[in-house]
């Protein structure tokens, strides 16, 4: 289980089918519907789901089973606490904070695109690659102000959309401190 000692993240269910804990295509979490996993980082898993109430894309970020997950779970319940007390065109939306079974999910903004170390690999201007950074300071100055401390700033948690927009995301280990005025 998430919350309690459970099997390592890469083991296989006993049937010879996805790892144990992996969210499968048509799976509910809260009431959204996993369609497919679109990443993971070292805290947990991502998933692209439908929201049917809303009827728009979400993001499912669950917690990887580990020896420590309560904490893991308090940090992931802090993340939705962090994102929920930022409104910016450059951090990730959070929607929702939840459980399935064990497992402690959190469902954000689903952003097409790539990460910042994706983008980069590209050929891009100079004034390019300076409006990406600015507008990320953007979003992690919004955080400052709000009270929050990202701690784990690097190019995998920074998305530059489809859209061009660009969003600061993964508040895992966020850390709290006076808002500024």
């Amino acid at each position: 289980t998430l919350l309690g000692v459970g099997p390592p993240a890469n083991s296989t269910s006993p049937e010879g089918g996805p790892p144990a804990g992996e969210l499968l295509p048509g799976e509910h979490v809260g009431r959204y519907v996993i369609e497919r996993k679109v990443g993971a980082g070292g805290m947990g898993e991502v998933y692209a789901a439908h929201d049917p109430q809303l009827d728009r894309r979400v993001a499912i970020k669950v917690l990887r089973p580990t020896g420590r997950a309560g904490d893991a779970a308090a940090r992931l319940v802090r993340e939705a606490q962090a994102l929920a007390k930022l409104a910016h065109p450059n951090v990730v939306a959070v929607h929702d904070v939840g459980t399935h079974g064990d497992q402690v999910w959190v469902a954000m903004e689903f952003v097409a695109g790539r990460t910042l170390g994706a983008w980069a690999e590209g050929p891009r201007t100079w004034t390019a690659r300076l409006q990406v950074l600015i507008d990320a300071a953007r979003g992690v100055a919004a955080a400052h102000a709000a009270g929050l401390v990202h701690r784990d700033l690097k190019p995998d948690n920074v998305m530059i959309g489809d859209d061009g927009r660009v969003r600061v995301m993964d508040f895992g280990l966020a850390h709290g401190r006076t808002p500024t005025n």
